[in-house]
């Protein structure tokens, strides 16, 4: 408590003493200033008001009347005001947890699903400017047609489709001015806040900070884009967009150069809809099936177990056999209507329409195509996307998986992809003394060094979410906080962020096509048993099922037993 006590001292009373003083002079010049404002008025007090709740309930000083339920419901609406009015790295973050609904309070989920499809985006005029100075032309030479309604906006910047002055369909990202600046402002408090708040999240802030500042060079981009296209480029039912670089055919032809800059990026047009769409369609089917409202069918979806929701999603070989029986059914029907036409039609002057039935995704297709996509590239490649969220997944009109937004591309040496492999392969296996010993290794350190803490961490950053995981420990929202109480988290496996993310991430995508439940670990065992084959150490031996000592839950948290 002295500790946290003289952070929150240092961190806060400091820099409010700090504002007082030099508040006059520096509004009004000083975007940094400006933003320091605005978030000591802000996010701190939300911060702290959630802070004091926390220390309150651990110490069982929490009065009935207060719960985290309230704070939920009161801050949700006002932290969006605050993310649409600062935009940047508040959209990025609320765009990031708004995917996981498991894990990230249902108030919160609600309110910041809207930035998913609907973050703020810049007027026409402002994306013209930037084009054609980036690019040194007019728009008009560039390109036939630009529309200047964005096909989606983020929160670094947004994407127009246009089409090229030779006719090809092409999308356009465009950064925002003054982006790069904002985020590192505003990344900048967050850091300080964590220091004095929530000292555990300091190392992960940093390793975002990282990340993300890869993002704001979009020639930097299109070179990461193109070594993607070019290393997935085998794999059939998966595409990344060609960038219009200055090893792009067309772009040579037409213009003498690319059309990549640090702040405009021209690249192929994919047709179809990215995965969090896709996901509230589907949830709005529902509702109208059962004649609730969205949100309601999100809530009782919410109110289920993993396991029950896994259950909701049809099998392999249900989907199979509906998929066949719409392609017997239109051909049949195809086949009659081209008699017709061609017979008592042409006579008779009339014809009938063919049938084409829109075919149902094939989730568990796409689920197990993700993760070959991400075992490729993080063990064979070593060269893999920080931030394949659902919005960068898209479910491609032609059946195809479109894998889009590579900026934060991130890479592994020989020997780390080695030590990767073999604590995925611990966490499939449920080895616990062997995860506990890998999560050590990949560079997890816990104040105390409590083996199932740190076995229970390696669990859920490489594996699942899942019940099975998550709910002895009050799941997945208490997850870490309860665990933090036992044995707090004092150095995360920095070296292996983005990995770890990457997985985490691509779980998120599976959650929202059914599967909230799924194990990434036993999804990429048998491409890092093959890496390891393949780097001749095949002698690599786990033991199945092996426990750690549990500890008394109860008695350290006060959680009912299992």
């Amino acid at each position: 408590m002295a500790t946290w006590g003289r952070r929150l001292k240092l961190g806060v009373g400091g820099g409010a003493g700090t504002l007082c003083l030099v508040a006059g002079v520096g509004y009004n010049r000083d975007e940094g200033f400006r933003r320091a404002c605005q978030f000591n008025v802000s996010v701190l007090p939300i911060c702290l008001h959630y802070k004091a709740l926390e220390l309150l309930s651990t110490r069982g000083w929490l009065p009935s009347s207060m719960t985290f339920e309230d704070l939920h419901k009161r801050y949700a609406p006002r932290s969006l005001e605050i993310i649409l009015q600062q935009k940047g790295f508040y959209v990025k973050t609320a765009q990031f947890l708004s995917q996981y609904p498991d894990v990230l309070p249902k108030e919160y989920v609600e309110a910041y699903k809207i930035l998913r499809d609907d973050a703020p985006s810049m007027p026409f005029e402002v994306v013209k400017a930037i084009i054609e100075s980036d690019l040194q032309l007019p728009l008009g030479e560039v390109f036939l047609d630009f529309d200047p309604t964005p096909l989606g906006a983020a929160s670094i910047g947004q994407a127009h489709a246009a089409t090229l002055v030779d006719g090809t369909e092409v999308v356009v990202k465009v950064q925002y001015p003054e982006a790069e600046k904002q985020f590192n402002i505003d990344i900048d408090l967050c850091i300080n806040a964590a220091w004095a708040i929530a000292p555990y999240y300091e190392d992960i802030l940093k390793q975002l900070r990282k990340t993300f500042a890869n993002e704001f060079d979009y020639q930097r981009e299109a070179k990461l884009q193109r070594q993607a296209h070019e290393n997935l480029r085998l794999m059939k039912e998966v595409v990344v967009p060609v960038p219009y670089d200055d090893e792009h055919p067309t772009a040579l032809r037409l213009f003498g150069r690319g059309l990549a800059s640090k702040n405009v990026f021209v690249m192929e047009r994919l047709w179809g809809q990215p995965v969090d769409r896709w996901a509230q369609e589907q949830i709005n089917a529902m509702a109208a099936r059962q004649g609730v409202t969205p949100e309601e069918a999100f809530a009782k979806l919410r109110s289920l177990g993993t396991a029950e929701v896994q259950r909701l999603v049809p099998s392999r070989s249900t989907l199979r056999a509906y998929r066949a029986l719409l392609g017997v059914s239109d051909a049949l029907r195809n086949s009659a209507a081209f008699s017709f036409n061609w017979t008592l039609g042409l006579l008779t002057g009339r014809s009938v329409a063919y049938q084409h039935s829109s075919l149902p995704i094939n989730v568990h297709q796409v689920v197990d195509r993700l993760f070959e996509v991400q075992a490729k590239s993080i063990f064979e490649d070593g060269f893999f996307n920080g931030d394949p969220h659902a919005g960068n997944v898209l479910l491609l009109e032609d059946g195809r998986l479109g894998l889009i937004d590579w900026g934060q591309v991130d890479c592994l040496t020989y020997e780390q992809r080695l030590l990767f492999a073999k604590a995925v392969i611990a966490v499939a296996d449920r080895d616990e003394p062997l995860i506990a010993k890998m999560a050590g290794e990949l560079g997890m350190r816990t104040k105390f060094g409590n083996e199932w803490v740190r076995m229970k961490l390696g669990t859920y950053y490489l594996g699942s979410f899942g019940d099975d995981v998550v709910a002895e420990l009050g799941g997945a929202t208490s997850f870490e906080l309860n665990l933090a109480r036992i044995d707090p988290l004092e150095s995360t496996a920095q070296t292996y962020f983005s990995a770890i993310r990457c997985l985490m991430m691509t779980r998120g995508v599976a959650a929202l096509m059914g599967f909230p439940g799924v194990d990434s670990a036993a999804k990429l065992k048998p491409h890092a048993e093959a890496w390891l084959r393949k780097a001749g150490q095949d002698t690599f031996v786990t033991s199945p099922g092996r426990k750690l000592e549990r500890p008394d839950l109860q008695k350290l948290l006060g959680l009912p037993p299992r």
